[in-house]
């Protein structure tokens, strides 16, 4: 009865431990602040004036889970002059914002940025299962290279999906 009581608890156990695992690697999802949400459609960043274009996507490819993967969200930021945005100015985090709720998430730039481009790349990975066909806004936040801080946002956004 002892060894009996022992595997209990041994799967009791590790249950409770696979379950801690799998609710630690699901997006965070909650509120948004209040300077998030008030996030412009164009900001000025070290001079210039910037704006959002993004791409949503969850992927339901054959090689995917029934439900889909997780969304994948790219933000490109871009200056409205068509110039480059400067090397100084960073992109740290995303959020994307539905109903009242938000993921937020890092961005990160996965690819290096062009000599001669009108702004720059970042990625959020691993979201939340919305959609596809949820309409989101995007939110990032920019850094200016001196300690300068803005939020851009890009409104009524597709969330798209693959087959």
């Amino acid at each position: 009865m002892r060894q009996t009581s022992a595997a209990a608890v041994a799967v009791v156990s590790l249950l409770s431990l696979l379950g801690a695992c799998r609710s630690a690697t699901e997006p965070a999802v909650g509120p948004v602040g209040a300077e998030v949400l008030a996030a412009p459609t164009r900001a000025v960043v070290a001079g210039q004036s910037v704006h959002l274009d993004t791409y949503l996507w969850r992927d339901f490819m054959p090689v995917s889970p029934p439900d889909g993967k997780p969304l994948i969200a790219v933000a490109r930021i871009l200056a409205d002059s068509g110039a480059t945005v400067g090397a100084a100015v960073t992109a740290d985090s995303l959020w994307v914002i539905a109903d009242g709720r938000a993921w937020a998430a890092r961005a990160t730039e996965e690819q290096p940025r062009s000599a001669t481009g009108a702004g720059f790349e970042v990625v959020a990975r691993d979201g939340p299962k919305w959609g596809p066909g949820v309409r989101v806004d995007v939110v990032v936040r920019l850094h200016d290279g001196t300690g300068g801080t803005v939020y851009v946002r890009a409104a009524d956004q597709l969330i798209r999906r693959t087959d």
